[in-house]
């Protein structure tokens, strides 16, 4: 493992079993596990991170991947394609052209207002879900509101009267 990683990278795993002196299995049984590059890790209260079946997310429309984690971290970073066992060594010999390479600024731009979004729910104590994420991002974005500003006191209130506003009418749906 120490070939592969090194101290304070940021990787992907499950939590296969704990040991007696607090040290950690982890596993990753797929390509979808491993290091997580070019993005911004999150911490918000656990639970606040809706359990579901999937959190592992695809964001076509943006080009990045989300990952909601039920301990409370939270990975928004640039798309990375899954590849087959045959092309890893293929892959290995354009590690060094890759490197080289750089994230698109407007990805760095959707991965930055995913994030805000995240935060700004975060900080609102609402259930965090991938729907709800994107539908605050789009908020941001129709209402004009630039990528530092969402964390600013006036999109939070819109935020918040937003989903009071969605809440109260899902409850006199029910009436």
């Amino acid at each position: 493992m120490r070939s592969i990683f090194e101290e304070n990278d940021v990787v992907c795993a499950e939590v296969r079993g704990f040991q007696h002196d607090g040290s950690l299995h982890l596993q990753a049984r797929s390509q979808k596990y491993g290091k997580l590059q070019r993005g911004q890790l999150l911490t918000v209260p656990a639970y606040l991170v809706k359990r579901r079946k999937l959190h592992f997310h695809h964001l076509e429309q943006y080009d990045v991947d989300l990952i909601l984690g039920c301990n409370g971290f939270i990975w928004v970073g640039e798309h990375v394609v899954v590849r087959e066992i045959a092309d890893l060594k293929e892959d290995e010999q354009k590690l060094s052209a890759e490197a080289e390479t750089f994230t698109p600024i407007e990805t760095r731009r959707h991965i930055c207002r995913l994030a805000n979004a995240a935060r700004l729910l975060s900080a609102l104590g609402f259930t965090l879900t991938v729907e709800l994420i994107i539908q605050t991002a789009e908020a941001s974005v129709s209402s004009n509101v630039e990528i530092n500003d969402m964390l600013g006191a006036e999109f939070y209130v819109q935020t918040a009267e937003g989903e009071a506003k969605r809440r109260g009418d899902l409850l006199g749906k029910k009436r």
